[in-house]
């Protein structure tokens, strides 16, 4: 019973250290927020490691000053070569109309469905 239990250890290290290892393939280097007359616009810079890079989204959380907590998504990013690259989420004015403007906010990468980057203000 021990042995199995030692193993499952084992198991669920080396996925977690894979997983670590896919995470250096891709990360957000900056991240700014300009405000517009349309609402604001997050620019997200970030690179990739691996020659062909498929499966990336951005997820955008925003505190506002009238306490709501929204996240925001891009669309799926495929065919992405190694390099610096640049995305961009927009937030409509209405948000900030009802909700008032943001306070904080953070950035999350993901590759294939699993958290590899974030950046936060």
């Amino acid at each position: 019973m021990r042995k199995a239990a030692r193993i499952t250890i084992l198991i669920a290290c080396l996925i977690f250290f894979a997983s670590s290892v896919l995470a250096a393939s891709s990360f957000i280097e900056n991240l700014s927020k300009i405000r517009t007359s349309r609402g604001y616009i997050f620019k997200i810079n970030y690179q990739t490691k691996d020659e062909w890079t498929d499966g990336l989204i951005f997820k955008l959380f925003c505190s506002f000053s009238k306490g709501a907590e929204l996240s925001f998504t891009s669309s799926g990013l495929h065919n992405i070569k190694k390099g610096w690259h640049k995305t961009e989420i927009q937030v409509p004015r209405v948000y900030r109309q009802r909700y008032g403007y943001i306070k904080d906010y953070r950035i999350e990468m993901y590759h294939n469905g699993i958290l590899v980057s974030l950046k936060s203000l």
